[in-house]
C-alpha cells in the first residue's frame, strides 16, 4: 500500500550565522530538505538543476497592521518536544490535534489532543492499523465526514510516503484506494483542501532522488488520486513549503519554501486547477523568503496566517496576515510577548485563537503552546 525509496536520504544542513537579538541563536540555513539539524549527518541531493530560474522576491516590508496578543498557555501534560509535526483543530469537540514530527532525528505517530476548556492535553490512542510514524506531512479537518487527515510524509531511515489516513471516533483508517495511480513518495509538500470539490490538493514536495514540481488531488469521497496536468510557468521544484485553497478564485496559492541553489524563496504562485495554469503573484509587501513556516486560514476573517519559519538570518518570530479579499499582506504588530523565533512549528485556528506548537528554536525542539487573540 505505501511505496517506500530504498536509497539513503541525503540532504545537507549549512550553517548560517545571525544575530537574532533577544533570541541570540546560531541559525541554520537547509540545503536539503532535510530539517535543518546537523545531527542528520547527510549530504545535499544530487538533483538535476531546474530549467527555471528562482523569481525575484520582494523585501519584507510593513503594511497596515492589525493588533493581535500573544499568550503562552500552561496546560498538563503534553507531547515532548518534537518539530515538523501537524497541528489541526477540531470543531466540533473544540479540540487541538497534534500528530507526528520528529525528535532528535526520530519521527514519531503519536496523536494528541489539546482541551482549551480544561487546559490539558491528553494522548490518543486507536486500536487496529494506523500510519506509520513520520513527520512533514500534510493534515487538515475533513468537516464533510467529521475527521482528521494526514497525508504524505517521512519516516526513520529512508522511509518516505504518499498514503492517506483519516482518524474519527472510529480509530484510524486508511482513505486512499488507488494503488497504481498517486504521487510519488514525498515530504514538505504544500497541501490545500478544497471543502466544496470534496478534495484535498498536494503540490511539489522532496524525497532523497529530489525535489517536486507536479500537482496531484486526491477525492475524499472515493480515496482516488488523479495528476493535475498543468502547461506554461510552474513554480520551480521546492520543498518545505505551504499552500492554501482559495474558493472564490478556485485556485491554490503556494507561497517560499526551498529549493537547489535557494534555501529560501519568497515567491507567491496561485493554481488555477481546472485550467492547470500557475500565475507567480507579485504583492507588495511580501514576507521575506523562509521555508518551515506555519501557515493557517482565518475562515471569519479570510486572513491566511504566516507564523514564524527559517530565513537566512536563522529562526523567525514573524506573524504575517494575507487578506484574501484584497490580495495583500501585512505584518502584525502584537502586543505583548511574543513566543521565540523558531522553525518547523505547526499552527491551527479555532474559536478566534491561533494555536502554535512546538518546533526548533535554533539549539532544539521545544514543546510550548502559545496562543494568538486573532483581530476580527
Amino acid at each position: 500500500m505505501t511505496d517506500r525509496l530504498q536509497q539513503p536520504l541525503s540532504r545537507r544542513a549549512l550553517l548560517r550565522g545571525a544575530a537574532l537579538g533577544a533570541a541570540g541563536l546560531g541559525a541554520l540555513a537547509l540545503a536539503g530538505c532535510g530539517g535543518g539539524d546537523s545531527a542528520a549527518g547527510t549530504a545535499t541531493p544530487s538533483t538535476p538543476p531546474s530549467t527555471q530560474t528562482p523569481p525575484p522576491t520582494t523585501p519584507a516590508a510593513t503594511a497596515e497592521v492589525p493588533t493581535a496578543t500573544w499568550s503562552r498557555v500552561a496546560a498538563s501534560g503534553g507531547p515532548g518536544p518534537r518539530r515538523d509535526h501537524s497541528t489541526t483543530f477540531n470543531p466540533n469537540d473544540g479540540r487541538v490535534y497534534v500528530f507526528g514530527g520528529r525528535t532528535a532525528g526520530t519521527s514519531n505517530a503519536e496523536l494528541w489532543t489539546y482541551d482549551p476548556a480544561a487546559a490539558k492535553w491528553r494522548q490518543v490512542g486507536s486500536a487496529g492499523p494506523g500510519p506509520a510514524p513520520r513527520f512533514g506531512h500534510n493534515a487538515f479537518y475533513d468537516g464533510t465526514r467529521k475527521r482528521l487527515v494526514i497525508a504524505l510524509g517521512q519516516g526513520n531511515g529512508d522511509a518516505f510516503f504518499n498514503d492517506a489516513w483519516a482518524y474519527d471516533a472510529r480509530g484510524w483508517q486508511q482513505i486512499d484506494a488507488s494503488p497504481d495511480e498517486r504521487p510519488q513518495v514525498r515530504y514538505g509538500a504544500g497541501g490545500a483542501h478544497d471543502a466544496a470539490g470534496d478534495r484535498f490538493i498536494i503540490s511539489h514536495g522532496f524525497t532523497d532522488r529530489g525535489r517536486f514540481d507536479d500537482s496531484w488531488s486526491l477525492d475524499l469521497a472515493g480515496g482516488v488520486w488523479t495528476k493535475i496536468a498543468t502547461s506554461g510557468p510552474v513554480p520551480i521544484k521546492r520543498c518545505l513549503t505551504r499552500s492554501l485553497w482559495l474558493p472564490d478564485a478556485r485556485s491554490m496559492l503556494l507561497f517560499g519554501g526551498q529549493t537547489d541553489a535557494t534555501p529560501f524563496l519568497g515567491d507567491l504562485w496561485t493554481l488555477d486547477a481546472a485550467k492547470g495554469q500557475w500565475t507567480e503573484r507579485h504583492p507588495s509587501p511580501l514576507p521575506g523568503p523562509r521555508n518551515l513556516y506555519g501557515a493557517i486560514l482565518d475562515e471569519r476573517t479570510n486572513r491566511w496566517y504566516v507564523v514564524s519559519g527559517n530565513t537566512s538570518d536563522g529562526p523567525s518570530g514573524e506573524a504575517w496576515a494575507y487578506a484574501l479579499d484584497t490580495a495583500t499582506w501585512s505584518m502584525i504588530s502584537p502586543a505583548g510577548a511574543a513566543p521565540p523565533a523558531r522553525y518547523s512549528a505547526d499552527t491551527a485556528i479555532g474559536a478566534g485563537k491561533l494555536y502554535l506548537f512546538g518546533g526548533h528554536d535554533g539549539a532544539g525542539e521545544v514543546d510550548d503552546l502559545w496562543t494568538l487573540d486573532l483581530p476580527a
